[in-house]
């Protein structure tokens, strides 16, 4: 009669033990608290590395695509520079054929300080003239820091490389000929006008509507004329260079040329443009909050691409 209970017992406390040990190694196996604080930080440490690697890849992609914007639309300017360059027409028959003048304008924020430019006006015959009878345009270029979208001098302001073509028509019956052709538009001439002709060099409906391209930062040439085989003169032509007309620098019609080596045609123009980044841009366009002068930017943001056009054409 003993027998049985002890039995009983016995499976009880078996059955306890079993139990007990169950639980044991489920709690062996959960984690702790520690383990849980040392995963999280772990995981924090890897999103914030995440995090930051794809910032800067970011930083760096947006860097990248804006200089390669900018320089797409330098390579434009450039080549159409260069075409209207090697294209232009000359004549030694008194009148004014090409003018390049020294300019430059002044960048708010910059005290005291002016961009140095040209202010060019030339004939040629234009490959992306308008359409009508005849082939030789007038064309001027003109770099001004101004709003790209209303050519104005307020608002969000770029450097804007503007290019006037007028149609052939226009420029044969208004802008050639004596007396209109003895002086082209001076550096700060708005309009080139003649007879019933007045085109605004940076353009209208809508203001600044002759826009070529931003971003470019300086615009500059430097004109050579023929070598005259003294190797220890430059063939550079200092200053203004002016082909005919009555304050000639440069052509056998020179009115008074620095020396007489000028008195030659002109051989091979040196075209030099400084283009800029959109992060530069947006420095300049805040010059007066951040540390760096407007020279310092251009030199960290800038890039400068040149080009040597020959003059293909010579005078008749």
């Amino acid at each position: 009669m003993q027998y049985l209970p002890t039995i009983r017992l016995s499976s009880d406390s078996t059955l306890s033990m079993n139990t007990r040990q169950i639980l044991h190694s489920k709690a062996q196996k959960a984690f702790t608290l520690i383990e849980i604080m040392v995963a999280t930080v772990i995981m924090v440490i890897l999103v914030g590395l995440v995090i930051q690697i794809t910032s800067e890849v970011l930083k760096v992609w947006n860097k990248s695509s804006g200089k390669l914007s900018a320089n797409a639309e330098a390579r434009i300017a450039m080549d159409l520079i260069t075409q209207d360059l090697e294209t232009a027409v000359f004549r030694n028959n008194g009148l004014q054929w090409l003018r390049a003048e020294d300019d430059s304008f002044s960048i708010p924020g910059a005290s005291g300080t002016t961009t140095a430019t040209v202010a060019l006006r030339l004939f040629s015959p234009a490959l992306d003239r308008p359409s009508g009878p005849g082939d030789i345009c007038a064309i001027a270029y003109k770099l001004d820091y101004l709003n790209p979208v209303t050519g104005a001098t307020v608002g969000d302001r770029l450097f804007v490389l503007y290019r006037l073509v007028v149609d052939p028509k226009s420029t044969f019956d208004d802008l050639m000929g004596d007396p209109i052709q003895q002086t082209l538009p001076v550096k700060g001439a708005t309009v080139w006008a003649g007879g019933s002709t007045s085109e605004s060099i940076i353009g209208t409906s809508p203001n600044g509507g002759n826009y070529l391209v931003s971003n470019v930062a300086g615009f500059e040439i430097n004109f050579h004329v023929e070598d005259d085989g003294d190797p220890t003169t430059t063939t550079e032509v200092p200053g203004d260079t002016i082909f005919g007309g009555t304050d000639s620098t440069v052509g056998s019609g020179a009115a008074s040329p620095a020396a007489p080596r000028f008195a030659k045609p002109l051989a091979y123009a040196e075209v030099k443009l400084t283009v800029i980044s959109d992060e530069g841009t947006q420095k300049i366009q805040n010059l007066a909050n951040v540390p760096e002068s407007l020279d310092d930017i251009i030199r960290e943001h800038g890039e400068v691409f040149t080009r040597r056009v020959n003059f293909l054409a010579r005078p008749l």
